[in-house]
């Protein structure tokens, strides 16, 4: 077993994408109630802000994976699944309950309690036409994240197990099976690059296989992470780009454009067709990958700088009660979509965002930090108390070992 190595690479921009990508989704949601989203030579872009759900699937898909990827790459044990799994729960859970509460017993939630009630609660309303819809509206991608949550323990575990038998490459090949697997469903489900997905499959590709690609660009950044901070050869147009946050930023909005003409309308972000879903990944990894990616010289690119600023960080922060009760808010404000000018479109967004950072502030202090804290104090406690019970030849052992985890990171990092 080589020694661990401590990460030299801060994942600190993500927490202020996280507030771009919240952003973008709250704004398609107020200019979709304000019918500002059906007029005019800004209306196809305005259908493509939805896509910043992308983003958040291509972060998670980095963030999780990485300490996997370091324990591969250094031929460790994996990370521990229940610790995992509870820092999952405690990270998704608790809040989204809250707003779901919140949200079914408004007067907006009708539906919600009643035979169906446990779908909701446990996320698990997309897998039938008859809830999909239903529910607190943002939803639909939580069940989709819980999936992904199951399925990478499960994934890096066969990962580990063929790198050790075959080399490091292998894990490269799995993820772009994986990734390739959901380009061939979709291809399928829709019969064209272009067309959206319709008729059939569409219970299906709102699921996670329909999702694997953009996952897949998350994981297969952390791999290259993982690989550069150990000075191990990359792809020499990956570690260029990585290098060079301008470039990424630009071939992002590049592929965001590229995606727009061929959306057909607006409609619900998993039915988009190949292209445009292609699009929304390819610019999410770029963007992700200029967040994550080493600097490069003693100072950062402004736009790197601009991710790490205090107030983005701050926001990225509480994001996911953002992401959580912006639509609760929207509907707050304004029960029913109607028409608006420009200026009524940008006071109901100050309006909608205003609130959204209100409650999203208070899930964050009063609901997700706490439990978390709380998850962290009972597994050192838990900690303790196993090590109270070993005997002196344990504690000999146990000190040529990492005291953090076999990644050689704090286990408590979180998504």
């Amino acid at each position: 077993m080589s020694p661990a190595r401590a990460p030299t690479t801060r994942l600190t921009g993500l927490d202020g994408l996280r507030a771009l990508a919240a952003t973008t989704v709250l704004t398609y949601h107020v200019v979709l109630f304000s019918r500002f989203a059906f007029a005019g030579r800004f209306a196809a872009p305005l259908w493509e802000l939805k896509g910043g759900v992308a983003i958040f699937f291509v972060i998670s898909g980095a963030v999780l994976y990485l300490p996997f990827a370091r324990a591969i790459r250094d031929r460790e044990p994996l990370p521990d699944w229940r610790a995992y799994a509870g820092r999952r729960v405690a990270r998704i859970v608790p809040a989204y309950w809250l707003a779901l509460t919140v949200f079914a017993l408004g007067p907006f939630a009708a539906g919600v309690v009643g035979p169906r009630v446990l779908s909701y609660y446990g996320l698990s309303q997309i897998y039938s036409s008859s809830t999909l819809f239903t529910g607190l509206g943002v939803a639909w991608s939580l069940c989709v994240e819980v999936s992904f949550y199951a399925l990478l323990p499960l994934f890096a575990y066969g990962a580990s197990r063929l790198s050790r038998r075959r080399g490091p490459r292998v894990q490269v090949a799995l993820i772009a099976l994986a990734g390739l697997s959901s380009i061939i469903l979709r291809s399928a489900l829709s019969g064209s690059l272009t067309a959206p997905i319709a008729n059939r499959g569409l219970t299906l590709s709102v699921a996670l296989p329909g999702f694997l690609d953009w996952f897949a660009i998350g994981v297969g950044l952390a791999v290259f992470v993982a690989a550069r901070e150990a000075d191990l050869d990359c792809p020499r147009a990956l570690v260029a780009l990585g290098g060079r946050p301008r470039w990424c930023l630009v071939l992002a909005l590049l592929a965001f454009g590229l995606g727009t003409p061929f959306q057909h309308g607006d409609m619900f972000l998993p039915w988009y067709g190949l292209l445009t879903h292609v699009a929304l990944g390819v610019g999410s990894g770029f963007l992700v990958l200029a967040a994550i990616a080493p600097d490069r010289g003693p100072r950062p690119s402004l736009w790197v700088r601009v991710l790490r600023g205090s107030v983005l960080t701050w926001v990225g922060t509480i994001s996911y009660g953002i992401y959580l009760w912006h639509l609760v808010v929207l509907e707050l404000i304004s029960r029913e979509p109607h028409a608006r000018t420009f200026i009524g479109v940008l006071l109901l967004w100050l309006a909608v965002l205003g609130g959204a950072i209100v409650l999203g502030a208070a899930s964050w202090y009063l609901v997700e930090r706490p439990v978390q804290h709380a998850l962290r104090r009972a597994n050192g406690a838990r900690g303790a108390r196993a090590r109270g019970r070993m005997t002196e030849v344990d504690v000999s052992v146990q000190s040529t070992l990492d005291p953090l985890n076999s990644s050689g990171v704090p286990v408590d990092h979180l998504a």
